[in-house]
């Protein structure tokens, strides 16, 4: 299950977007399983940015190239949005090795 945290400075404003990022990494990896997301406005900034920060567990299939092609996909997905002049980052991460979830109903 992926984590998204989407942190954009509060002069961007960002419509649906996180349910187009899990769509997006959906379409990519069938596998990946439905997205945590979650929206970080930034009120306090010094240039205007949007970062997705965008962590997976580990998979044999999930490596650089992986991490590259996904990034480019999920950039052309959030970039339409985003006003200019501002900086557009994604960062991916496997790193979820110890990662433990408790679904609580």
């Amino acid at each position: 299950m992926p984590q998204a945290d989407l942190y954009f400075t509060t002069d961007q404003t960002l419509t649906d977007i996180l349910p187009a990022i899990e769509r997006t990494i959906a379409a990519f990896d069938s596998g990946a399983g439905v997205c945590k997301g979650r929206a970080h406005p930034v009120a306090d900034h010094h240039h205007s940015h949007v970062l997705l920060r965008l962590s997976l567990l580990p998979k044999p299939h999930r490596d650089d190239a992986y991490a590259a092609e996904l990034g480019k996909r999920l950039a052309e997905v959030i970039r339409p949005q985003v006003k200019a002049p501002a900086a557009l980052a994604v960062n991916i991460q496997f790193d979820l090795v110890h990662y433990t979830a408790v679904k609580v109903e």
